[in-house]
């Protein structure tokens, strides 16, 4: 019966995510660094903090939840639930059956994560051919938008 209710969670996390999540390669560039940096990111904003903690419960996996500074805009707070690198790798990993609008986004963002190990090293350089894969899998991923 748990791993049912474990499923239906899952699911709920997935629908959730598809429609209010967003998943990215990101790219930086710093001063001093040799490289640029690729990292996953997955992201959810919403104005309800318990729905983000609910989520966060259910995935199970290293994350931070903070809030927006203040904007005349909002109306309530708004939250943020980040996932970062391999915690995003390992948050994908467990809702991937139960994506659907970002099913693709998430097989791209696995692929990468795997192929990259996710692993620090910013300070030593990586080869041109390195740097384009990379590079690669951060434009595959904006054609996904």
């Amino acid at each position: 019966m748990k791993s049912n209710t474990n499923e239906i969670n899952l699911a709920w996390a997935g629908g959730f995510i598809d429609g209010e999540g967003c998943l990215r390669i990101a790219k930086h560039t710093n001063a001093g660094g040799v490289n640029p940096i690729y990292h996953l990111h997955l992201a959810i904003s919403q104005n309800r903090l318990e729905t983000l903690e609910h989520c966060q419960k259910i995935l199970g996996v290293q994350s931070s939840i903070c809030q927006f500074p203040y904007r005349k805009s909002f109306r309530r707070p708004v939250y943020l639930l980040t996932y970062l690198c391999a915690n995003a790798r390992d948050a994908l990993i467990l809702l991937l059956p139960y994506l659907v609008r970002k099913q693709a986004e998430a097989r791209l963002a696995l692929e990468f994560a795997l192929r990259l190990q996710l692993r620090r090293g910013g300070r030593t350089p990586h080869s041109a051919e390195e740097i384009a894969i990379r590079e690669e899998y951060y434009r595959r991923m904006q054609e996904l938008k």
